[in-house]
């Protein structure tokens, strides 16, 4: 299997150049390029055309990288888009166009970094785990259906832990982490024929019917 092919977008040299030394440690991983600013950013998607974008949402004068998200996905809407951000508010995640997002000052996290890019390439959306862990489910709303057990595998499923890393997590088989991911797709009404993959529909309604930023 070839390597999942990153493009970094960042403002910042040293802090760019600590996101390609993770990412590159990685053997499933290839940084293919890099940018400063968000109409460089578009040019490089266009040429290298790279699984993931890495992108800071600050990219000082010029487009933001929500902006050039938009531009790349009108363009190539299969590539991943991972964003970065100062911001731990809910109204930049949803205002993110359903994007994974990612607190810059947990970067230092490999791992959540790791999750966040493979995932986006797969095409699934991450949360950064510091914004999961202080969202609550509105009371009286769809979240409200779930056990505890279902609640947390969905919580996990929001900061892209895969099926195998949930089961480890939670000290429990596949079969029950398959069993449990089932009925919250059931009780949230998720549509399993649907074009959107049912993971991505199930992290966007956890989004949709929590509070707490």
């Amino acid at each position: 299997m070839s390597a999942t092919k990153v493009v970094i977008v960042e403002d910042e040299p040293l802090f760019r150049q600590m996101l390609r030394a993770q990412l590159s440690a990685d053997p499933e991983l290839e940084v293919i390029g890099e940018a400063e600013n968000g109409e460089a950013a578009v040019e490089l998607a266009r040429t290298l055309k790279p699984e993931v974008m890495l992108m800071d949402i600050e990219l000082g004068e010029g487009m933001t990288g929500i902006e050039a998200g938009y531009a790349i996905k009108s363009e190539r809407p299969a590539t991943g888009i991972v964003l970065l951000s100062n911001h731990k508010a809910k109204q930049f995640i949803v205002s993110s166009g359903g994007w994974s997002y990612l607190i810059k000052r947990n970067v230092r996290d490999i791992d959540t970094v790791l999750r966040a890019v493979k995932g986006a390439a797969w095409g699934l959306l991450v949360i950064d785990p510091t914004l999961t862990d202080a969202l609550r489910p509105r009371q009286g709303g769809a979240l409200s259906r779930l056990e505890p057990g279902q609640l947390k595998v969905l919580e996990l499923l929001a900061q892209g832990y895969s099926n195998q890393a949930i089961g480890r997590e939670l000290v429990m088989e596949p079969t029950d982490v398959q069993r449990n991911l089932a009925h919250v797709y059931s009780k949230l009404d998720i549509d399993m024929r649907g074009e959107v993959d049912p993971r991505v529909a199930a992290v966007r309604t956890y989004l949709e019917q929590t509070s707490g930023l």
